[in-house]
């Protein structure tokens, strides 16, 4: 039988990573969660914290091991330049991506420096709080203008964020309803296609991107400091895309408009967006609610397609008309 994604034992990996790093012995290491990689929570003898990622094979935008060693570098980069991102550890080679084998086939792995605190969508931030963590994303796409690597990534172009998840909804719409609800989307996503490439002819307007900057991939820690991790879906795209998994529209609570407000002044203070890209924030949104299904529709060998009713094409629809508008 086939493996398609094992789950290692963590006594296992413990050892493997007192031999590949200069750690404090005994280690121990547990499952934090399962998705598009394995994350570990490791602890050495002294009570120190890190984590531990395996990644997982045969994921869409991962084209080669060239494409783990770029995050890999854009994240050492990052945390030199003074950034408040984690930090990948050297292994005893010196080199930061490491090889283990697995059932279904070798997988990389990587050490990255704890992120204190808690995910920043618990607890009640102030508007200077959210004004500074807009100012830190601006902060990171300057930064990021600067790195160089002899490593490529993918585009986060129109191809990922509209064509691939609309071609992965098609075999689920059976009925008619569900038949027009996807070809209201697929008229929606030609235009949002439009918007895209106008956008990118902006100048400044496209770049690396975090990639899926929603609040639970930056902690805040006890003294209100930001860290941002996860850069598992980092490539290259429209720098405003990274501001839209809290982007909220006029109907929304009060308090999440606020805080949308707050997250845009902050960045605009740093790096100042375009009119016209400031215009294009609810398409990059409606795009965001697009890629959100078609990225876990590439999970499905891993995490099972149950979820996948017409019900989601039909509130993705309304998702998309209402980002849009």
């Amino acid at each position: 039988m086939r493996v398609t994604h094992s789950l290692l034992h963590t006594d296992d990996l413990a050892r493997l990573l007192e031999r590949e790093y200069a750690i404090v012995a005994p280690v121990t290491v547990s499952l934090l969660n399962r998705g598009f990689n394995d994350t570990y929570r490791v602890t050495d003898a002294d009570g120190g914290r890190r984590v531990l990622r395996v990644y997982n094979r045969d994921k869409y935008w991962i084209r080669s091991e060239s494409d783990l060693l770029f995050e890999l570098d854009l994240l050492e980069h990052l945390a030199a330049a003074g950034l408040a991102v984690v930090r990948p550890y050297p292994r005893t080679t010196g080199d930061r991506l490491g090889r283990l084998g697995a059932p279904e086939g070798e997988r990389g792995f990587a050490l990255f420096t704890h992120a204190p605190g808690r995910p920043s969508y618990e607890g009640t931030l102030t508007a200077d709080q959210w004004r500074g963590f807009g100012a830190g994303i601006a902060r990171m796409h300057r930064e990021m203008d600067a790195f160089r690597t002899d490593h490529d990534r993918y585009h986060l172009d129109e191809r990922v964020l509209i064509h691939r998840p609309l071609a992965g909804l098609a075999p689920y719409a059976g009925s008619e309803r569900a038949l027009a609800d996807l070809a209201e989307l697929t008229r929606l996503g030609g235009q949002l296609t439009d918007r895209l490439r106008r956008l990118r002819t902006i100048p400044g307007a496209y770049g690396i991107v975090h990639g899926d900057l929603h609040r639970g991939n930056t902690h805040v820690d006890d003294e209100g400091r930001f860290r941002t991790f996860d850069f598992d879906h980092c490539g290259f795209g429209l720098r405003a895309y990274d501001l839209v998994a809290q982007y909220r529209g006029p109907d929304s609570p009060a308090g999440d408009r606020d805080r949308w407000t707050a997250v845009l002044a902050g960045y605009q203070e740093v790096r100042p967006l375009s009119p016209a890209e400031v215009e294009g924030l609810p398409a990059l949104a409606a795009c965001r609610a697009l890629w959100d299904v078609g990225d876990w529709l590439g999970a499905t060998d891993r995490t099972g397609d149950a979820w996948v009713t017409e019900a989601v094409i039909t509130k993705l629809l309304a998702d998309v008309r209402a980002a849009s508008g």
